[in-house]
């Protein structure tokens, strides 16, 4: 005889609703994740345990949910970052996010991975905070114009790097002798609160390099120093200021019709001096560990350089090509065909123009022509180099012709 199932409690039903009910938002986004990966509702309800009312009704709440993991996630994040030392708090369960889950993540809410160092990672907020008040405090005091406050800053150029990452191929990348170019030297920025900016000071490791053998330094766009790290000393500093700066800042306000009378604002770094002094000049050093995140240098003046410098070197390049075409055009079908004469005789017309080498010694010698006109000389190590490409071509141009 068949007894009747008995129908579960009240109680028990309940227990069963709270035990399939999600205790934290991970188990959400989890849920979301399902959906995201094409599977249907009906399959994520089955694999949780409940009815696919629910699932859909979180699909729905997905903005918000998410929204409320990624502040969680930055609070958290931002609280760790202003407390470094060992947390209070309960260890949070261990939650192994994939790669893919984990990039997805940081898109969506824009979140970036960036290393904590140099004078952002100890910066102090609070002296920032106060310095601009009593900054404009001096401001007033003195009565300094927009054309007289100058802020001085250093920094690193590698100016044969174009970009900060490339895709090349493997086997390049491993060839012999493979590297980024990294040629470093130190660039010295000055510029006012007017939008007037200085001739920059250049640190060199050398002192004459081949690049610059017999010319004169006092024409060059910058102000060349040198030392054998190509980094900024108190010396060179000092060089700086009284050759550099205090010449074009009189310059400036004389052409201006401003008096010399000059606020300089620098910071403490190693390389500055500090005993630093010139009649009408006032030397401000910002606060320690400040400079980061008030120094107008710091605020997108030299990240404005060096993003139009890579785009003018890149235009360069984009010259070049320009030019590669102009060549091609240049040249005639006869010439081409001609070229064919030893390997395919028979399809080689009748050609009464000049010859290859002809047109070659002509373009060489404009080419002479033009360098002498420029006065651009040639180094022995570029007499070197040219040796070795004219024995490799069979041809070229000879160095007494460049001489």
């Amino acid at each position: 005889m068949l007894h009747k199932r008995s129908a579960p409690s009240k109680a028990s039903t309940n227990e069963a609703k709270q035990q399939k009910k999600f205790k934290t938002l991970q188990e959400k986004v989890e849920l979301l994740d399902l959906l995201r990966e094409k599977k249907s509702y009906a399959a994520v309800a089955r694999h949780y345990g409940f009815n696919e009312s629910t699932v859909r009704y979180i699909k729905k709440n997905e903005a918000a949910i998410r929204s409320t993991v990624a502040v969680s996630f930055c609070d958290s994040f931002a609280t760790d970052a202003e407390n470094p030392g060992p947390s209070t708090a309960p260890d949070p369960q261990d939650f192994q996010a994939s790669k893919g889950w984990f990039d997805r993540f940081q898109k969506r809410f824009n979140i970036k991975s960036v290393s904590l160092h140099g004078e952002a990672a100890s910066a102090d907020i609070d002296a920032a905070q106060k310095y601009p008040e009593t900054f404009r405090h001096m401001i007033e005091e003195k009565g300094y114009k927009p054309e007289q406050v100058f802020n001085m800053d250093e920094t690193g150029l590698f100016w044969k790097k174009m970009l900060s990452r490339t895709y090349i191929m493997k086997d390049e990348a491993k060839a012999p002798g493979f590297k980024a170019q990294k040629d470093r030297v130190t660039l010295i920025m000055c510029g006012n609160a007017a939008g007037y900016m200085m001739k920059p000071g250049l640190i060199h490791k050398s002192a004459n390099p081949r690049a610059l053998k017999n010319k004169n330094k006092n024409l060059l766009p910058v102000y060349w120093m040198h030392n054998a790290k190509a980094w900024i000393t108190k010396v060179l500093g000092s060089n700086w200021f009284h050759q550099c700066f205090i010449p074009q800042a009189k310059e400036y306000l004389h052409n201006l019709g401003m008096d010399f009378k000059v606020l300089l604002i620098m910071d403490n770094a190693g390389g500055h001096p500090l005993d630093l002094y010139y009649e009408g000049v006032q030397i401000e050093f910002l606060p320690a560990n400040a400079t980061s995140l008030i120094q107008p240098m710091d605020q997108g003046v030299i990240r404005a350089f060096k993003a139009l410098y890579t785009r003018n070197s890149l235009q360069h390049l984009v010259d070049c090509l320009s030019v590669i075409q102009t060549a091609l055009k240049e040249m005639k079908k006869e010439t081409l065909n001609a070229c064919w004469k030893k390997l395919w005789p028979e399809c080689v017309h009748d050609y009464k123009g000049l010859s290859p080498e002809e047109i070659q010694h002509e373009a060489v010698d404009k080419a002479v022509t033009l360098a002498k006109i420029l006065g651009e000389s040639v180094s022995e190590e570029e007499k070197e180099v040219t040796d070795r490409e004219e024995e490799e071509q069979e041809q070229g141009l000879t160095l007494e012709r460049l001489s």
